[in-house]
């Protein structure tokens, strides 16, 4: 279990010390991302993170940040989702007191150049039309607008071209002031570290952040009762689809059943949509599925890129592989499988410090707890058929699914697939 302490400003500290490795892994934490945006400022959260790169503090451009950690063989990255955004360094544990350094320079001291910023804007207004030029993104993004419509989860998180590029600089630095503060921060390390060492060195590093008020995230809608097609023609060589369906949020009894359901449904080549349309049937080279949780919802997603002749064929019997599992749940060997598939992924998962540091920053964000993976695993073995096909029933069995697709298709092609949504 990780070392858990509190700062007087409220920064949350977390340390695993894991002696074995030649590494340590900082991140940072914070508690806010995607679905705090009003809509006028779609993709401020993404645009900060870029921002905070472009020079801080004692490293006032973009190569200083990047060369003080990559000179000396580390890596430095983030990422934004839409609850949190994470900065993160990995380096050899004699390096230790540099990442920290660099870190909590961006974090506290960003200097957000006005030039900088608008070189920013146009490197941002790249990213967002690579992901519009890529098909099998854009479904992803399409699925999301036709289940979660003008809520923050039915966008992209980078926004769009059009937010992006009206975001004033006054607009971030507010957004920037509601969450970089000392109550909405985790720092979470793993690796080869001291704890009685590492913690009073993150207080010093972290002393001139402020304190402030935790912010409050946009409340999620009722997913529409309807079912909903939407389809994006595209003259590409591949039909792109994904299918939709109810899910639960991470607070929910039901979260671990669910886990195990998606990684029997589609979770690799061993699972049932794997097996049915690759493999017996041929119909697509890439298929499978994932469950996305929040903190008051969630959505699962079914997902392959196919022959565009085949498309309704794969839809069909994918619809069809979603009710069997929700009429008749898994079978008793699929359990004790899956079962071994989760504890097995999750133990492998522990030898990397990043992803240590950033499962203890996860549990804790989310459960105010950093959850033992003895309790996991527990967890996990504890799942029953009866677990299973409850969560199965309940969303699988609804007739609550949608549908997203992107290809070389036409109106009479939306008919055909909206009358199969519908049978």
């Amino acid at each position: 279990m990780p070392y858990l302490h509190t700062t007087r400003n409220g920064i949350r500290i977390l340390i695993e010390e894991l002696p074995h490795t030649h590494s340590v892994a900082i991140g940072c934490f914070i508690d806010i991302g995607a679905r705090y945006e009003p809509a006028e400022v779609a993709g401020a959260a993404h645009f900060i993170e870029h921002m905070l790169f472009k020079g801080a503090g004692a490293y006032p451009t973009a190569h200083a940040i990047s060369l003080a950690i990559e000179g000396v063989g580390g890596y430095l990255n983030a990422s934004t989702g839409y609850e949190t955004t994470a900065f993160y360094a990995k380096v050899a544990a004699i390096h230790f007191d540099r990442a920290l350094h660099v870190l909590s320079e961006m974090v506290q001291h960003p200097l957000f150049d006005a030039t900088e910023l608008e070189k920013e804007r146009r490197v941002i207004i790249e990213e967002i039309r690579g992901i519009q030029d890529n098909p099998t993104e854009v479904v992803h993004e399409l699925l999301q607008q036709t289940m979660w419509g003008d809520h923050p989860f039915g966008r992209d998180i980078a926004g769009s071209i059009a937010t992006v590029s009206a975001i004033s600089r006054a607009e971030l630095l507010r957004f920037f002031r509601q969450g970089y503060h000392a109550g909405n921060l985790v720092v979470s390390v793993a690796g080869k570290i001291n704890a009685e060492q590492a913690i009073p060195a993150i207080e010093r590093a972290f002393t001139e952040l402020t304190v402030g008020q935790r912010p409050v995230a946009i409340a999620a809608p009722a997913l529409p009762h309807e079912q909903r097609l939407s389809l994006l023609p595209r003259e590409i060589e591949q039909g792109n689809v994904c299918l939709g369906l109810p899910g639960v949020s991470y607070h929910d009894p039901d979260r671990r059943a669910v886990q195990a359901l998606d990684a029997l449904l589609g979770g690799g080549m061993s699972s049932r949509l794997f097996q049915t349309i690759r493999e017996e049937h041929g119909l697509s080279y890439n298929i499978g599925s994932y469950h996305n949780e929040f903190a008051d919802t969630g959505m699962w997603v079914i997902y392959a890129g196919v022959e565009p002749e085949a498309l309704r064929d794969a839809v069909a019997m994918t619809r069809q592989i979603v009710r069997d599992l929700a009429e008749h749940g898994p079978t008793a060997q699929e359990l004790a499988t899956v079962k071994e598939q989760l504890k097995g992924s999750l133990l492998l998962s522990l030898e990397d410090t990043w992803a240590v540091a950033s499962r203890n920053a996860a549990s804790l964000l989310r459960h105010q707890t950093v959850q033992p993976i003895e309790q996991i695993i527990a967890e996990i073995d504890a799942l029953t058929l009866a677990d299973l096909q409850r969560a199965a029933h309940r969303l699988l069995g609804s007739q609550q699914q949608w549908l997203a697709v992107v290809g070389p298709y036409d109106d009479d092609d939306r008919a055909d697939l909206q009358a199969l949504l519908e049978e």
